[in-house]
C-alpha cells in the first residue's frame, strides 16, 4: 500500500517506553544475542515487500549488521551505536570486532529509564551535529533533565511561533 505513495524505505523499529527493546535490554534471550531487534519481521516482511526495508534497533557489531543485510534486509540502522562512536564504520573496515558498549541506564522506573538513555543518545547526536565528540559516560539523569529543558524551550518558542501566525 505504500509503493504507490512514494515511500523510500520502510525502517522497522518500535517498542515503547516500558518495552526492553527500547532501553537497549533485549526481552529474551534470542534478541539480547542477534542484537537486532526486528529481524525476524523483517524477513518475513521481505519475502513480499517491494520497498526496501530497514533494521533498527541495537545493531551494535558488524557481524550482526552482515546478518541482517545477508537476511534479504537492504540498510541497517544504527543510530544510538553511531551516537555512541560515528567512526563504528570505519573501524569495522580495519577490524570486524570493534563494538560500542553503552551502560544500560538501571533505575526502578522503567519508562524514567527509558527516557534517560534516549536523552543519553539524542545528547550525542546533539554534540555530534554541534561537530564536537561524543560522550557516552554522562549520567543519564543530567541528559535527561537537559533534554526536558530543551523540549520546553524548543516547545515555547513553538507556541511563540503558532501565536504569531494566528494574527
Amino acid at each position: 500500500m505504500l509503493a504507490p505513495l512514494g515511500v523510500d524505505v520502510v525502517e522497522l523499529s518500535g517498542g515503547s517506553y516500558e518495552a526492553p527493546a527500547m532501553t537497549g535490554q533485549a526481552g529474551d534471550q534470542r534478541t539480547r544475542s542477534r542484537e537486532a531487534y526486528f529481524l525476524a519481521l523483517a524477513e518475513e516482511l521481505a519475502a513480499t515487500s517491494p520497498l526496501p526495508l530497514m533494521v533498527t534497533g541495537g545493531v551494535v557489531r558488524r557481524p550482526v549488521a552482515e546478518e541482517v543485510l545477508a537476511s534479504g534486509i537492504d540498510l541497517v540502522g544504527m543510530g544510538t551505536a553511531l551516537a555512541v562512536d560515528p567512526d563504528l564504520p570505519a573501524k569495522w573496515r580495519q577490524d570486524a570486532e570493534p563494538k560500542v558498549v553503552l551502560a544500560p541506564v538501571r533505575m526502578k522506573d522503567k519508562a524514567v529509564a527509558s527516557a534517560a538513555s534516549m536523552a543519553r543518545v539524542r545528547r550525542q547526536l546533539r554534540r555530534i551535529g554541534a561537530g564536537r565528540r561524543t560522550r557516552p559516560g554522562i549520567n543519564p539523569v543530567i541528559a535527561l533533565v537537559t533534554e526536558l529543558l530543551l523540549q520546553r524551550r524548543a516547545l515555547r518558542r513553538y507556541r511563540t511561533w503558532l501565536d504569531g501566525r494566528a494574527v
